[in-house]
């Protein structure tokens, strides 16, 4: 079930399809996604009047659009009704492979669970305590306005539940050039983190890009690796530093020695000749 919802999974919004188009190229995209790409594409002042093309997200094919836009595309009828089915399976218990998903989603600490999270939608003062925070919405409710604002209906089947959490932990890293849009992919060439509409519209459309999670497994070798030299070579200065010791040590036992033997009444008849002898061996 995992792998069926990967495959109903829009490459933009990273949700399931809704309201899906499908491509030329046999791709498909949400019917508001591929509106958000022609806005960002207008805004970034590459475009003036209508816009006639626009790239696929998964495969980079050109989409030519005609004088109806993207009313102009057909709609991907087969897909969205093996949505509906997914969805209406996936709301039938609390195992179900959605609620699943929800929970790997987001899974808040205990710390965090004992927090009191009040409701952000209720308009009496104080708020209720909330009892659930909706990931997709951004937004935690309490019973009484999770019942009126999420309905058991489309959309609001495909809206992630979970356990309160405080609204600093639901906010992640927006884009920079993108405000409302949330980084989802990673720069090899800038060395940034930038979204799906930076690699469609934007100025990184021909850049070399990698997915988050590659990019922090790479990082994650390289510190490990790094980690590991730094402990061996802190070893080897150690054994360094415990044989400075240890010389240090035996230069003052023998610097003693030869004191003692210059002294007054030393039974070392020749100790200013041995002491000559230390003395000159030192300088060689």
């Amino acid at each position: 079930m995992e792998t069926l919802e990967s495959e109903l999974t829009c490459p933009i919004c990273l949700e399931l399809f809704e309201d899906p188009l499908l491509l030329p190229c046999a791709h498909s995209l949400c019917f508001s996604c591929a509106h958000r790409i022609l806005v960002s594409s207008c805004s970034s002042g590459e475009s003036i009047e209508p816009i006639t093309a626009f790239q696929c997200p998964t495969c980079r094919y050109v989409i030519s659009l005609n004088h109806r836009g993207l009313d102009g595309l057909k709609r991907n009828v087969t897909l969205q009704n093996i949505i509906d089915r997914f969805q209406k399976a996936s709301v039938s218990g609390p195992n179900s492979p959605s609620e699943s998903r929800r929970e790997r989603t987001y899974r808040p600490s205990s710390a965090m669970s004992s927090e009191r999270i009040a409701c952000q939608f209720c308009e009496q003062d104080p708020p209720r305590d909330a009892v659930k925070t909706c990931i997709t919405c951004e937004v935690s409710y309490c019973d009484r306005c999770l019942r009126a604002t999420h309905p058991n209906k489309k959309p609001f089947t495909s809206h992630r539940l979970v356990e309160p959490v405080p609204d600093t932990h639901l906010r992640g890293i927006t884009c920079l050039d993108h405000e409302n849009e949330k980084v989802n992919m990673y720069c090899v060439s800038d060395d940034q983190l930038i979204c799906a509409l930076c690699k469609l519209v934007g100025r990184h459309r021909d850049h070399q890009v990698a997915s988050l999670n590659d990019r922090f497994e790479k990082l994650k070798q390289t510190l490990e690796m790094n980690l590991t030299n730094l402990v061996k070579r802190n070893s080897e200065l150690e054994n360094q530093m415990a044989k400075l010791i240890q010389i240090c040590q035996q230069v003052e036992v023998r610097n003693r020695n030869i004191c003692r033997s210059l002294e007054p009444g030393s039974s070392d008849p020749f100790g200013g000749i041995c002491f000559t002898r230390v003395w000159l061996s030192h300088l060689e």
